[in-house]
């Protein structure tokens, strides 16, 4: 007994230091995660770093009724280069990933298809033609030895279900050399596909395809060579969609990342609806969003309407996301602007958007899926997943970038205030809007209290309007805030824009148009207007912000303005910079007094008051913006209030 007793120590004891081995202690534990945590390290259910990059997540159904969902991304295990091809994670709950492998392999020499079990036997059938193609695309080697300078890229893998065929189809974008001695990773611009019998593949590689394009002749070239052709059909950042009604349409960029396409695909989602040379806008495909320099495309539909949500065109480096909207899959997307307020807005969460979940699309519950590339370490490059909200009219909220759970999305049903408010506010002052609104939800109409933040209108200019509806749910609308009192309002870009307009109509103006060089006004006869080279730049239907005058040389830009009776007066000035990136500066005086002395030019729309002017005898007040760094300085409005 005593001998049975010392083995059994024994045997406890080294099943202790096994459980103490290196071996073992270096095995990753496997976590169970109940919510989400956008940025944080994601391991699957063995406990490894999930590999699915720039992917995508699909539901389905197991062979149980359950509803399971497919994750499919790239496989940066490796880096950039020697892609192992796209993996696959299977979950019931979206938070916890089982690994479920390659769903498709990438390719590292041409004796695989004779020598590797799963080569030969998948493409047991192709011809040697159609096994160069698979070589061609599924090659991801960064170094290699068939003569060709660079590897294949496979990047933004798309998987969808088709009903009708009951195959599983996956589009992916293919890129690489187009010749043996093209050092170009990037010249293909291709759209590739495979297909498979089941979510877990092998997906067998069929083919990789330029999409639609226009005639060559029918639209501008968006870059600066007019020798390139916007006609390519250029396929690069890549998503797929299927409607209600089981057509499938892919969506990329192109024009070298310049436009958006969105394409119909055929009855078996491997081909387009149509050859590229026989295809019809409007029905086969559309161009939208046109030398917007997108990418990165996300698509989903609510409430009848299409959501497209794509980023900047930035390489690696995060820039601010953008939504369009449009009733109909193959119209022109109206852009809705950015979907992140606040510190986020920026740069997305220092992410980049890959895909929308549809969690539970009629209630409206859906999920952003986005990627923080870090290319020095693609491997463990995190992933971000935010809850989206709607506003008013489907208005589009994405984040933020904390902690979550599925419990935390909301049903919602598209609602609209129809009150119409008026054309403006005075400065500060809400006073003038209702304290009530007519909200209709669906076919019924109620009237709610409302209030509005004064905050939002304590600048003049065009201003976005917060109103709070008394069950706690906000709108915004655009509407113009004017000062009280006003004597001149200037549109430095000389366009007379539609807030300008209303400025007009809010007081005893001096000036009778929107801009002039310093002389007589034709109208009302007083002296005003600027001084110093200078240029007017903006839009014609632009506003007050982004129409603007630049000065030339390193001048001053001076705005003299003249017949105003003694007394005591308020400037305010409008500032925005279309090309914040060269950092612009100026030094603001006012009758020769410092006003602001550092006046820095950003993105974004900035209003500046420089009250307690005292005007004399001579009835003028002279407004001068000076540089202070190397690049030349500008202006979008000025307005002249007496207090």
């Amino acid at each position: 007994m005593k001998l049975l007793r010392s083995l059994r120590a024994l045997a406890v004891l080294g099943a202790a230091l096994a459980v103490l081995s290196p071996a073992a202690v270096a095995a990753p534990a496997a976590p169970a995660y109940d919510s989400f945590r956008p940025g944080a390290e994601w391991r699957d259910t063995s406990g490894q770093v999930i590999q699915a990059h720039g992917g995508q997540v699909v539901p389905s159904t197991d062979h149980r009724g359950r509803k399971i969902w497919y994750w499919y991304g790239e496989d940066r295990s490796n880096g950039y280069y020697d892609s192992p091809g796209v993996h696959v994670y299977s979950s019931y709950d979206l938070y916890n990933w089982k690994d479920e492998g390659l769903a498709l392999r990438a390719m590292s020499s041409l004796d695989q298809f004779e020598n590797d079990k799963y080569f030969s036997k998948l493409y047991k059938k192709y011809s040697p033609a159609q096994k160069d193609v698979v070589w061609r695309d599924l090659s991801t080697n960064a170094v290699r030895t068939d003569g060709w300078a660079r590897p294949s890229i496979l990047e933004r893998p798309k998987v969808i279900y088709n009903q009708a065929t009951r195959k599983w189809i996956m589009w992916v974008h293919s890129d690489g050399p187009s010749a043996p001695t093209s050092t170009s990773t990037y010249a293909r611009a291709e759209a590739g596909v495979a297909i498979a019998d089941s979510p877990k593949g092998p997906f067998r590689w069929i083919d990789s395809y330029r999409l639609n394009n226009v005639p060559s002749d029918s639209v501008p070239w968006c870059g600066t060579s007019s020798a390139f052709d916007p006609a390519g059909g250029m396929a690069r950042d890549m998503n797929l969609f299927v409607d209600d009604d089981g057509k499938a349409y892919i969506i990329y960029s192109s024009e070298e990342n310049r436009t958006m396409y969105i394409s119909k695909l055929n009855r078996d989602y491997t081909y387009l609806s149509a050859r590229p040379e026989n295809a019809v806008q409007g029905k086969d495909f559309v161009r939208t969003l046109a030398c917007n320099q997108r990418e990165a495309p996300a698509m989903f539909k609510s409430e009848g309407r299409y959501y497209l949500l794509t980023s900047g065109a930035t390489g690696w480096d995060p820039n601010p996301a953008r939504y369009a909207t449009s009733s109909t899959v193959l119209g022109q997307y109206a852009d809705q602007g950015n979907p992140i307020a606040g510190a986020g807005a920026a740069n997305t969460y220092r992410s980049q958007s890959t895909n929308v979940i549809p969690v539970d699309s009629k209630r409206n519950k859906f999920v952003f899926m986005g990627d923080r590339w870090t290319p020095s370490d693609l491997k463990n490059a995190p992933y971000i997943w935010m809850p989206m909200s709607f506003g008013e009219g489907g208005s589009l909220s994405i984040g933020p970038d904390q902690e979550w759970t599925l419990g935390d999305l909301t049903t919602y049903r598209r609602w609209t205030v129809e009150t119409k408010l008026p054309d403006h506010v005075l400065l500060g002052d809400t006073s003038s809007l209702p304290t009530k609104v007519k909200v209709r939800t669906g076919s019924r109409t109620q009237t709610m209290a409302v209030t509005w933040d004064a905050s939002t209108v304590a600048k003049p200019g065009t201003a976005s309007l917060r109103g709070t509806l008394a069950d706690g749910r906000t709108f915004t609308r655009t509407i113009v805030v004017a000062p009280r009192n006003l004597r001149y309002a200037v549109n430095a870009g000389g366009i007379a824009t539609a807030d300008w307009q209303v400025l007009t109509r809010t007081g005893s103006l001096l000036n009778s148009t929107p801009d002039q060089p310093l002389g007589i006004d034709p109208a009302t006869g007083k002296t005003w207007g600027f001084t110093g080279e200078s240029a007017p730049a903006g839009p014609a239907n632009g506003d007050l912000y982004s129409t603007l005058r630049y000065a030339k040389n390193h001048e001053p830009l001076v705005y003299t303005f003249g017949g105003l009776e003694p007394g005591t007066y308020t400037v305010h000035a409008g500032y925005f910079d279309p090309w914040p990136w060269a950092n612009r500066a100026a030094q603001v005086t006012v009758n020769g007094a410092v006003v602001d002395q550092q006046r820095l030019f950003t993105g974004t729309n900035e209003a500046a008051a420089y009250g307690g002017v005292v005007v004399g005898a001579d009835g003028k007040i002279a407004v001068t913006i000076a540089p202070t760094r190397s690049p030349d300085i500008q202006v979008s409005w000025l307005t002249v209030s007496a207090s």
